[in-house]
């Protein structure tokens, strides 16, 4: 009470002595007894150790390590002998001459990100008299000015609070709060109809098998009874199955019998022993085109090795500099993050279109009365059933689960994922998050859903054009895509975008990449319509041999290759920041999604029509089709894997080739299991209670 009375004294009393008005009592006593304990003679272990943590100058400083993270969980395992307090993990974001970076400290808990933030600006954490955030960046900054130094603090939670919102999605744990009741229905979506339904089908079977079983003629003496008693059970079991037949048949009982009929299907779509099976014979539905197969799973491993380095140069690398000077322009480095922006998401949009043909022809197929306004809403629900089960049960689980994992120092990555699915999750139900809330979008790479739901929606306008006339199909494909590109190439004239390589430009162009052009669905559609055109195209001559000799097939072959080949070429050697090369840049952006679109179209037709040789037999191979079924839970999935991957390390990553290249298989495997659950517990089970229901096989996205 006399250090507490003493202590408001000289505070309120005397500023100079602690000239922090307005920082906390409660921080300025704890810290003052931190600081007290640590420059005695003899320091405190508990002091010495929370020093210790805060975060110091490192080497390779010219590569990008600038920050320095300091010792995350050895901060937070301290605590004053006093008990008093215990050790709070804060970073402070230092903007020194234009140059940013943080610094770990370590200080009471007690202690608001507002008090760390004034501490800093007055100095008022020092050891020996030398600050904690010494030394300053001023030694490798060009005009350097000790004087221009501002600080701002942002204080770890270790993990993000759990509002109401996020329990209805996923009942994880009971502790530290009342879970209301809206969190059962995706429970029991994803989590207990595949375990009951598992249960069910078993007992089903297993009763099945007793009531098929021959009777054997059993002892009636006293000590063997057991079999006697076993038998007198069946007999009364049977007599209750009897009777109850007999009410369910009754008409009170009508509507009881199709509720049970209804529950039996359900748990039955959701048992893994149907679900199983299905994904590891599965074929593509929809086409007969195990081709597919294989484009599709490279192009997932393509967009998942980009997103691992992408992701990862986010503010998880110590040499970041260095990765940036090293991976964006070399082509050695193309499957990783290098050169053209994300060309596998182009294939998949090319594979949507030649699958929408199919599907939407084998609807209106089966209709009686053709092409009808019906048969147009029966096709977009069915799509939407394909997306959306699978999509928004992977944003309820980033929501839950990023609750609960203990966060590192670098949290504000996945921080800043988890508050804007909690802001812009609406987006993703309307699947208009390609157009609103682009820069705090939920689950950002989903954008890809919405644009490939928006061109699904063209699809029945070309079929029934198709229908009419030929010529009317061809002009109305040729307008679209001059639209197209001229719309692209006058946004990246407008907003001088980068053609390749966004992530290595300047934040300011990297936003207006995605949001004004990366993300739209009118400088995307050139993929979609190829395939769309392929898809018809072929449908139209399925009866004859497209490709008549095998000059016309190595033709085709050529110039497929030297497409691709000058697509990737082409984006090294286009310089964005030179101003006489502004027009190639333009005409090079609204071209190459669609040429390279154009190449991979030739492949799928050449395999298909026998040409293929050892390409059709590689991408043909079965090794491909089960990973191919995942593909739709992976590409969902991958992102947040590796997000939480580096949200888990307590320091930096550095980056080599090698160790990017570890990370790439880890996140791989690790993707591909979680992907196999997700689609063994929602995707496969909606799938076929929709093909249950008549709907055609859907295509895949």
């Amino acid at each position: 009470m006399g250090f507490t009375a003493l202590f408001c004294l000289l505070f309120f009393k005397f500023p100079f002595v602690f000239p922090a008005r307005n920082i906390s009592l409660k921080c300025m006593q704890d810290t003052s007894e931190f600081l007290s304990d640590l420059n005695s003679v003899k320091p405190k272990e508990y002091a010495l150790r929370m020093y210790d943590s805060v975060g110091k100058l490192g080497s390779n400083v010219l590569n990008g390590n600038v920050d320095r993270l300091g010792s995350y969980s050895e901060c937070l395992s301290t605590h004053s002998p006093s008990g008093r307090f215990r050790g709070r993990y804060c970073k402070l974001h230092i903007l020194q001459d234009g140059a940013g970076y943080t610094v770990g400290v370590c200080v009471p808990d007690s202690c608001a990100e507002e008090d760390v933030s004034t501490m800093s600006q007055l100095d008022i954490l020092k050891f020996r008299n030398t600050s904690f955030l010494a030394p300053s960046l001023s030694l490798f900054i060009m005009n350097a000015s000790s004087s221009s130094v501002e600080s701002m603090a942002t204080c770890a939670s270790r993990m993000f609070p759990l509002d109401v919102f996020a329990t209805m999605f996923l009942a994880l744990c009971e502790e530290r709060r009342a879970v209301s009741s809206p969190h059962r229905i995706i429970t029991l979506l994803g989590l207990f109809l595949p375990l009951a339904g598992t249960v069910y089908v078993a007992a089903r079977k297993r009763g099945s098998v007793l009531r098929t079983s021959p009777v054997h003629e059993v002892p009636s003496a006293g000590y063997g009874s057991l079999p006697l008693r076993e038998a007198e059970l069946n007999r009364q079991r049977s007599q209750w199955m009897n009777g109850w037949a007999h009410l369910l048949h009754s008409g009170s009982w009508s509507r009881g019998k199709r509720l049970l009929e209804a529950t039996d299907h359900v748990l039955q779509c959701f048992s893994w022993q149907k679900n199983v099976p299905a994904i590891w014979t599965a074929k593509m539905q929809g086409s007969s085109c195990p081709t597919l197969d294989g484009i599709r799973v490279l192009s997932l491993l393509w967009i998942i090795s980009g997103h691992t380095s992408q992701i990862t140069a986010w503010g998880s690398l110590d040499n970041v500099l260095e990765w940036k000077a090293r991976v964006p322009r070399n082509p050695l480095y193309l499957y990783s993050r290098s050169g053209p922006f994300y060309l596998g998401v182009d294939t998949f949009f090319l594979i949507s279109g030649w699958l929408s043909v199919r599907s939407f022809l084998k609807m209106s197929q089966n209709s009686a009365t053709g092409i009808t306004l019906k048969v147009i809403l029966r096709y977009f629900v069915s799509r939407l059933i394909r997306l959306q089960p699978l999509h928004l049960y992977s944003v309820c689980l980033l929501l839950a689960l990023f609750c609960f994992v203990p966060w590192g120092p670098v949290w504000e990555v996945p921080k800043f994922h988890w508050d804007n699915c909690r802001q812009a999750w609406w987006t993703n139900l309307l699947l208009l998050n390609n157009f609103v809330s682009i820069q705090n979008a939920c689950n950002g790479w989903t954008w890809y859903l919405a644009n490939d739901f928006q061109f699904h929606l063209v699809t029945p306008l070309f079929i029934f054009v198709c229908g009419k006339s030929k010529h009317t199909l061809v002009l109305l494909g040729v307008i679209l895509f001059l639209a197209s590109f001229t719309i692209t190439a006058l946004l990246t004239l407008a907003y001088k975008l980068p053609v390749a390589s966004p992530s290595a430009a300047s934040e300011s162009e990297t936003v207006l990449y995605f949001v004004e052009y990366y993300t739209r669905p009118y400088c995307r559609c050139g993929p979609f319509l190829v395939g769309l055109f392929l898809s018809i195209f072929m449908h139209q001559n399925n009866q004859t041999n497209i490709l008549k000799s095998k000059v016309q097939a190595l033709l085709g072959w050529t110039c497929a290759m030297l497409s691709l080949l000058l697509v990737v070429a082409v984006a090294y050697a286009v310089d964005d920041s030179s101003a006489t090369s502004s027009t190639a840049s333009a005409i090079y952006q609204a071209l190459h999604r669609s040429l390279w679109a154009a190449a991979v179209g030739w492949v799928i037709l050449a395999c298909q029509e026998g040409y293929g040789g050892l390409v059709n037999r590689v991408l043909s191979c079965e090794l491909w089709r089960l990973p191919a079924s995942l593909s739709y839970a992976c590409y969902l999935l991958h992102p947040a894997v590796i997000i939480v991957y580096n949200g888990l390390q307590e320091t930096l990553l550095h980056y080599t080739a090698t160790s990017m290249f570890y990370l790439f298989l880890g996140h791989c495997v690790l993707t591909f299991i979680l992907g196999l659950a997700l689609t063994l517990c929602i995707e496969q089970p909606w799938q076929e209670l929709k093909r249950s229901l008549g709907g055609p096989a859907p295509a895949e996205p």
